[in-house]
């Protein structure tokens, strides 16, 4: 993965800029190589945050839950 920025204006266009990547794997043969996928992630020194995306949703559910006081 390679990201690359365009100046077409300002060359300080997009410093500080900060960006997230979402990634999902699915491989041909059915093995899972997201271990694989983070570990080489790590030695780009790139950070790495697993989430858990039952978890997440969980989460979601409850902090959007109505509470009547009666």
């Amino acid at each position: 993965m390679e990201i690359k920025t365009n100046n077409r204006l300002d060359p300080l266009d997009g410093v500080g800029l900060r960006f997230g990547v979402v990634v999902t794997l699915k491989e041909m043969y059915g093995f899972n190589r997201i271990d694989e996928f983070i570990r080489n992630c790590n030695l780009n020194g790139w950070l790495v945050n697993v989430i858990n995306v039952e978890n997440r949703i969980n989460i979601h559910e409850k902090v959007n839950e109505e509470i009547e006081l009666t």
